[in-house]
């Protein structure tokens, strides 16, 4: 399955996270359009990869189809839509299986050294074995430092 990381301001990671928001839209989307996939939610500003979704569906809105109807799920409002839309189509990602991750992991794990901009592709199997880390149960572990309390 092809896995992006995605970068998302922290208002609407919180809206996420209470599943008000079900949609995200996008100016671009992935080009073969390949469903489903998986994303990686990088909340931006530092806060590191905090959990991820499948996305099962891309629905194409054109400019002059912004409508209350066509935006729901998504927490903008036709204005804002259209705002930034300027003028082109925009794409409605759908927002499945979402899992929060108990703590944020770095970019590093996914072998990025910098955020996406707005999303990228990542190559592989989803992830780079880093020092530190192992696989449980298909996710990311982060092992304890030497002399933590929580050992």
């Amino acid at each position: 399955m092809t896995e992006i990381m995605i970068s998302i301001k922290p208002e609407w990671c919180e809206k996420i996270i209470s599943l008000h928001k079900r949609y995200e839209i996008r100016k671009t989307m992935p080009t073969s359009r390949s469903l489903p996939f998986n994303c990686l939610i990088y909340q931006s500003g530092g806060g590191g990869v905090i959990g991820e979704f499948t996305c099962d569906s891309i629905e194409d809105i054109r400019p002059d189809e912004i409508t209350k109807e066509k935006l729901k799920d998504t927490c903008l409002s036709v204005e804002q839509a259209k705002d930034y839309a300027a003028g082109m189509t925009l794409y409605k990602w759908s927002i499945r299986s979402l899992v929060v991750y108990p703590e944020p992991r770095p970019i590093s794990l996914y072998g990025l050294d910098r955020p996406p901009q707005s999303w990228c592709y990542i190559y592989g199997n989803g992830w780079h074995s880093v020092e530190g880390t192992h696989m449980e149960n298909g996710n990311v572990v982060i092992d304890p430092k030497d002399g933590d309390p929580d050992d």
